[in-house]
């Protein structure tokens, strides 16, 4: 009989230690969820916050020889030096988009211009889109992959490799190409965001974890 009650109450702690530790990974793993769902959460609204407020600039080469590589920052430079000292006076990305749409023309005729210069016939597609774009780093500036308005400028077959950057607020500059932020376009920048928003793509305070958060699940969204 002692044996027996013995095996009774052994397996009955056996059991109650095993509902705890079903208990216990039920709750880890409901922690786990609400994490992750909140991040999840965080990370898309911040991305829409900051997509939403900005328009990215999208220039495809025809293709990724070098010669064409080159003609794409040509037209780059082409488009910025026209319409640069114009885009700084906006200060609405809706006001910019009204600019950019009644300037089609004149973009197209601008890029024509510099590809017939530069010894080429290829033509050009002018559109204003909604463009998924990659993590995208201008100078100091972090911009997390997503869903961006862009102006969109294809030459040729547009096969080539992408060159991005931003056009409202103005952070495109033919001097410095985006590897740098001037002073002026970080305020002005600063000013568009929200203070969460801006804090998230500004890596000043080196890692941002609130970045990490953001871009991991965009590239989630994006695979």
């Amino acid at each position: 009989m002692k044996g027996l009650a013995y095996t009774y109450y052994k397996a009955k702690y056996i059991l109650k230690m095993e509902q705890k530790n079903i208990l216990w990974a039920c709750i880890f793993a409901l922690i786990f969820l609400s994490f992750c769902a909140a991040t999840r959460t965080y990370s898309y609204k911040i991305q829409n916050g900051i997509a939403e407020k900005v328009i990215r600039f999208h220039v495809l080469a025809n293709s990724d020889a070098e010669a064409d590589q080159n003609l794409k920052l040509a037209v780059r430079d082409a488009i910025l030096k026209e319409l640069g000292t114009e885009l700084e006076q906006y200060s609405s990305k809706k006001e910019t988009i009204i600019f950019l749409k009644n300037n089609f023309k004149r973009i197209e005729t601008v890029a024509l211009q510099e590809i017939k210069q530069q010894g080429y016939d290829y033509g050009v597609k002018i559109s204003l889109e909604k463009t998924a774009f990659p993590l995208k780093k201008y100078g100091e500036l972090s911009f997390p992959a997503g869903i961006y308005d862009a102006l969109r400028v294809e030459i040729g077959k547009g096969k080539g490799q992408n060159w991005w950057c931003v056009v409202y607020p103005p952070l495109c500059y033919v001097d410095v190409a985006c590897s740098e932020v001037t002073e002026q376009s970080k305020v002005r920048l600063q000013g568009s965001l929200t203070q969460e928003e801006f804090s998230v793509i500004d890596g000043t305070e080196g890692v941002n974890v609130k970045f990490k958060i953001v871009e991991w699940w965009q590239e989630k969204k994006m695979e």
